[in-house]
């Protein structure tokens, strides 16, 4: 299972798609649109993360949330007039220089309108990592969110009034001034709002999952549970037990991260070589908690089409 970055990341995102395409708007004024501004779109519609692989019939591709949005037209069916593949980037993968621009093709094919992709990385190494990939090629580069687009959040207020922004706010400005106020005021907000528990739990983990221990120690504590009848006195709040547990759980998280997203990148290479596992192959994928022998499986990918001697034993 994904890391709590990633899991709260895609979770905030598949559920505020009208940030999505607000986000979309800053790279293309008229993207969605044409002739009809923003805030003449009606609805949006979430689609499988499913999308068709324009350059192999049959094939399947998965990005992290696909969405369309939609415009009135007088005497007729809304019509979609824009779709996103949103993708949530926490590590490195070379093999995104080539299936972002798949996702947008599929996007387009599957909605039939104006379509590209969309980029959550808010660690800036990993974004200026895809950057890169894209340099010589701006024309296939997809759409990368960075903070300059997410002004600082530092009111109650105004965080309520946009939670959704306000906590995307907070992922994309951990590392930068003003992050302990934005994380603050959003975690206020977040405990006022009617929210239920599940997505107050998620969004809490988000917030935490993308601070320091440093950062952490300069919030309330109390703003760091999520659960309305969980209630925690001065002992608990201050417990070895409860504050290692933190910790312990952070660290548990990264690696289980790495752990799927090692796992992911070798299925992705041998799906782009085309190698075809059989149950068996695929039990020993999922069933690996062995980082260095999942890359080890993932070197002898790239030297050989043999299924077989991937996973031979040593």
């Amino acid at each position: 299972m994904p890391g709590p970055l990633h899991q709260g990341l895609v979770h905030l995102l598949n559920h505020n798609p009208q940030l999505v395409f607000d986000l979309a708007r800053r790279f293309d004024a008229a993207f969605g649109s044409g002739h009809v501004g923003f805030e003449a779109f009606e609805a949006f519609e979430a689609a499988s993360n499913e999308l068709p692989d324009p350059a192999k019939q049959g094939r399947i591709l998965h990005a992290d949330g696909v969405h369309a949005a939609l415009v009135a037209v007088p005497h007729a069916a809304p019509v979609r007039v824009g779709g996103v593949a949103v993708e949530v980037q926490t590590c490195r993968d070379g093999l995104k220089l080539y299936s972002w621009l798949s996702y947008a093709a599929g996007v387009r094919r599957l909605f039939e309108c104006r379509g590209w992709t969309m980029v959550f990385a808010p660690d800036a190494d990993i974004r200026r990592y895809y950057e890169e990939l894209f340099a010589d090629e701006l024309r296939a580069r997809p759409w990368f969110v960075d903070p300059t687009l997410l002004p600082p959040i530092v009111e109650t207020r105004q965080a309520a009034q946009d939670l959704a922004r306000a906590l995307l706010t907070v992922v994309f400005r951990a590392r930068l001034i003003q992050a302990v106020p934005c994380a603050r005021a959003t975690l206020e907000a977040l405990h006022q709002s009617t929210l239920d528990p599940e997505d107050r739990r998620v969004y809490t983990q988000l917030v935490r999952a993308s601070l320091k221990d440093e950062q952490l120690d300069r919030l309330p504590k109390e703003l760091l549970q999520w659960d309305d009848d969980w209630e925690m006195g001065p002992m608990e709040l201050t417990s070895a037990y409860y504050t290692r547990g933190l910790a312990a759980g952070r660290e548990d998280g990264l690696e289980e991260g790495r752990l799927v997203e090692a796992r992911r990148l070798l299925v992705q290479v041998l799906e782009h070589r085309g190698i075809r596992l059989d149950d068996s192959h695929r039990a020993r994928v999922d069933g690996c908690t062995d980082r260095e022998q999942l890359e080890s499986w993932l070197h002898r990918a790239l030297e050989t089409a043999d299924a077989d001697a991937i996973f031979t034993a040593g």
